[in-house]
C-alpha cells in the first residue's frame, strides 16, 4: 500500500522498534517494525520525502522529513487520542499539520538529528547550503554555504568540540564548528565520483568519518589529523548509497551498502 521506502530511520522506544519511511511519491509514515502495525499513515501522493530522521522530544517520537525544507511530525505513544498525520478511516479526524523548520532555496538532500549544547537540533543540507536548527523552538542556529552541491551531512565531535560535516560534488568534506559557527576546514577525499553517503562518530577516542561514493568505494577519515585512515574500502560492484558507524558485538564497525544489494561490514581499526 505504501511502497516508496527510499529513505528510512529506525529507533527503539519503550521496547518497540519504530520504523519511519518515505520517498519520492510518499510523505513519512511510522510503523512498528516487529508487529508490522501502521502507527501513523503517510500522506500518499500529497508530499514527498528527500530525507528522513527520527528522534525523541518531551516524551514524543518525532519524525523529521521533507523535500524543500525539514518538516517535523510528532507522535506521542502514551496518548491514545493522538491524531494520525496521514489518511484515516475516521472522517472526523483532522490530519496533523507538520511544523516546518527553516529550509533551503533548493531541495533538501539529507538531514540528521542530534544534541548540541543541551538542545535537540536538526542538521540539513540543500543546494549548497547547510543549516542547523533548534528542533523545539525552530530557531535557526547556523547557516553555511559550501563550494558545490551538498549531498550528505553529519554531526559529530573533534577534540571534544561539536562539528557539522557535509560532503559536496567537488569531492570534499566540509567541517564547521557547531558552537561558534567557524569553518574548521575542508578535506579533499580523492573520490572519483559523487560522495552520496556520510557518517561520523568518535571511535576509541578517535574522531572518524566514513564516506561512500558513486565510484564504488568507501573511505574512513581521521578528522583530527585531516587524513585518510587506511586504504579505501573496495569490493562493492557499483555505487555506494549508504554508510554507517554503529556498535556490533561490543565494538564499533562500519557498514556500507549500495547498488549491488550487499551490506559489507568493516573494522575501522584496520
Amino acid at each position: 500500500m505504501y511502497p516508496d521506502f527510499r529513505h528510512v530511520a529506525v529507533d527503539v522506544v519503550g521496547g518497540r522498534v519504530l520504523f519511519a519511511a518515505g520517498g519520492q511519491h510518499q510523505g513519512p509514515g511510522l510503523w512498528d517494525l516487529i508487529s508490522g502495525d501502521l502507527l501513523n499513515a503517510p500522506s500518499e501522493f500529497h508530499t514527498c520525502s528527500h530525507a528522513v530522521a527520527m528522534t525523541r522530544l518531551d516524551g514524543r517520537t518525532v519524525v523529521v522529513a521533507g523535500a524543500g525544507a525539514p518538516e517535523v511530525w510528532a507522535w506521542d505513544p502514551s496518548d491514545p487520542e493522538v491524531e494520525p498525520w496521514g489518511p484515516s478511516d475516521d472522517e472526523f479526524t483532522e490530519e496533523q499539520t507538520p511544523q516546518e523548520l527553516p529550509g533551503h532555496k533548493d531541495d533538501m538532500c539529507g538531514l540528521v538529528t542530534g544534541r548540541l549544547g543541551g538542545r535537540t537540533v536538526v542538521v540539513s543540507g540543500g543546494g549548497s547550503t547547510v543549516v542547523v536548527t533548534d528542533l523545539e523552538s525552530a530557531d535557526l542556529i547556523h547557516e553555511w554555504s559550501a563550494d558545490g552541491m551538498v549531498h550528505a551531512v553529519a554531526l559529530s565531535e573533534v577534540g571534544g568540540r561539536p562539528v557539522v560535516l557535509a560532503t559536496t560534488d567537488a569531492g570534499e568534506i566540509w567541517i564547521w564548528d557547531a558552537v561558534d559557527g567557524g569553518l574548521v576546514g575542508n578535506l579533499p577525499t580523492g573520490h572519483e565520483d559523487r560522495i552520496s553517503a556520510l557518517d561520523a562518530a568518535v571511535v576509541g577516542g578517535r574522531a572518524l568519518a566514513v564516506t561512500g561514493s558513486d565510484d564504488g568505494t568507501a573511505r574512513i577519515w581521521d578528522l583530527a589529523g585531516g587524513r585518510q585512515a587506511g586504504a579505501p574500502l573496495a569490493g562493492h560492484r557499483g555505487e555506494i548509497w549508504t554508510v554507517a558507524i554503529t556498535p556490533a558485538d561490543g565494538r564499533q564497525v562500519v557498514l556500507t551498502a549500495g547498488r549491488d544489494g550487499i551490506v559489507r561490514v568493516w573494522n575501522p581499526a584496520n
